[in-house]
């Protein structure tokens, strides 16, 4: 690392859909002369290791010793290795990693008064918005903190209200109508369009600590999001008033390539993530083989294994819109493997949609699928990567909000941008085989599909402005690059005053 430059540590929850964006927040910033330290555990940081080896980026991975977690084997250092009923044990432990990285920031202070021109002082930690107790390790260290919000700015502004303010439970039926207060902007929500823990406050037993790190994320110098203003101004204006404090929202990080339709070998553009469990050349040919926009692409996120129920109703969907389709879908760790049938396939299903139908059985290469043209519509857990993703690169959804933002998610892309359409709402939910084969069927054939496709290909035109040069986004990033280098300005003159 140079010494005249500014250095960011970057401390992300361990779960892909935290891992992956800061490790692209870190590649942006890297680009624009940062130096970047990226916190994280031995596991994720071997696979992160690709995506910064050869890169010519200052970033430098600091694999910290992995907490022990009662309940959890060991190697689990991730969300995506971790049984969705034991996943709250993941998240209640984060903490765990203060010890070591308190040890590490130490060792890096002394080394800076020790010998300040061979790394560069530490001029800001940008913690994650779900890990509040990365508050307390900077002020320990007197260490000005950022917080990255890996969700959209709409859905951590609801989020906030729903939290503290509880209006759910003013109505008592599911579909009963409440307004949300708090906010700079008109919202009307229904229990039904809730994830169901949020729902009911007092038997949800982490909705103190949840509130608490909602809370704490709103109070460090600023918030850094993943979103764009021509997509998501009312959160990020909510924000900007709640907090008083700047929002620099610098989405979508995506590498370039994801908006250059010029691009011939697409694999370039599916550098982040697990290594993918079917081969890309395989992939890319059947996706070839496809009319352009014809092929719905199936993925619920890299947290959950759906049940036999579940996989059974996708199916049944799938098959009677006779719709061509790719579908990655998660099997349970076991040994020796679960075949279709004892997954949830329906017996014969394979053959009968082997004409045009790719399953993919685990990690898809999702960003490598969603860019080919034969893509016309994206089932969705909608989750806020996928989601950028998806907006990014023009393609209209179908969700099935689960957890967390999710569900608030679907509702800024269904209601204020008219680009998705929700089958159902929650983790256990099963949904209508019907309600699926009209989604799929509506965004493929019919003429109301092909509108919503047009709002979602205005939308990529809009992301793709953000980032370039005098773009919302890309504008935001230099107040941003001027705000850290002047921190590192001011770390300079206090060491020279010393």
């Amino acid at each position: 690392m140079e010494e005249s430059k500014a250095h960011v540590v970057a401390v992300p929850f361990m779960g892909q859909g935290h891992l992956i964006p800061f490790m692209e927040l870190a590649k942006l910033l890297a680009s624009q002369g940062l130096a970047v330290s990226y916190i994280t555990t031995p596991g994720n940081a071997k696979r992160l290791q690709p995506q910064v080896q050869g890169s010519n980026l200052d970033i430098r991975l600091v694999s910290l010793p992995m907490p022990s977690i009662e309940g959890l084997p060991p190697e689990i250092e991730s969300s995506d290795n971790v049984p969705h009923h034991v996943f709250h044990k993941l998240v209640a432990s984060s903490h765990k990693l203060a010890a070591p990285l308190e040890e590490w920031l130490e060792h890096q202070m002394n080394t800076d008064q020790e010998a300040p021109h061979d790394s560069p002082a530490i001029s800001c930690i940008i913690g994650d918005m779900t890990t509040g107790w990365i508050h307390r390790s900077a002020h320990k260290f007197g260490i000005p903190i950022v917080v990255f919000c890996t969700a959209g700015a709409f859905a951590w502004s609801v989020l906030h209200s729903v939290f503290n303010y509880t209006p759910q439970k003013s109505v008592a039926g599911d579909d009963e109508v409440f307004d949300v207060p708090g906010l700079s902007f008109d919202l009307k929500l229904r229990k039904l369009d809730m994830n169901p823990r949020q729902r009911d406050p007092d038997s949800f037993p982490r909705w103190a600590s949840l509130k608490e790190n909602i809370n704490r994320s709103m109070e460090g110098r600023g918030i850094v999001i993943n979103t764009f203003y021509e997509l998501d101004s009312l959160g990020i204006d909510h924000l900007r008033n709640l907090t008083g404090k700047p929002v620099w929202s610098v989405g979508p990080i995506l590498s370039p390539a994801v908006f250059d339709d010029t691009v011939i070998d697409r694999r370039i553009i599916n550098n982040r993530g697990k290594e993918a469990d079917i081969d890309e050349e395989e992939c890319l040919q059947w996706l070839g083989s496809r009319p352009p926009q014809s092929v719905v692409f199936v993925c619920l996120g890299s947290q959950f294994i759906l049940t036999h129920k579940q996989i059974c109703a996708l199916a049944a969907g799938l098959e009677a819109s006779r719709q061509a389709f790719v579908w990655a879908i998660r099997r349970p760790h076991t040994e020796p493997k679960l075949e279709a049938t004892e997954v949830g396939l329906p017996e014969g299903f394979e053959e009968r949609t082997r004409d045009r139908g790719l399953i993919i059985w685990g990690w898809a290469p999702q960003l490598l699928i969603l860019s080919h043209p034969s893509i016309g519509a994206f089932l969705t857990h909608c989750g806020w990567n996928s989601t950028v993703e998806s907006v990014s690169l023009g393609i209209p959804m179908i969700t099935w909000p689960m957890i967390a933002d999710q569900p608030y998610n679907s509702k800024l892309l269904e209601e204020h941008m008219g680009v998705a359409i929700r089958i159902c709402v929650g983790v256990n939910s099963v949904p209508d085989e019907e309600e699926v084969r009209r989604a799929v069927t509506l965004l493929l054939v019919e003429e109301e599909g092909k509108n919503m496709r047009r709002k979602a290909q205005e939308l990529r035109k809009l992301a793709k402005m953000a980032v370039n040069k005098e773009g919302s986004s890309f504008t935001e990033l230099q107040a941003f690059v001027r705000d850290m280098q002047q921190l590192r300005n001011n770390c300079v003159a206090m060491e020279f005053e010393g």
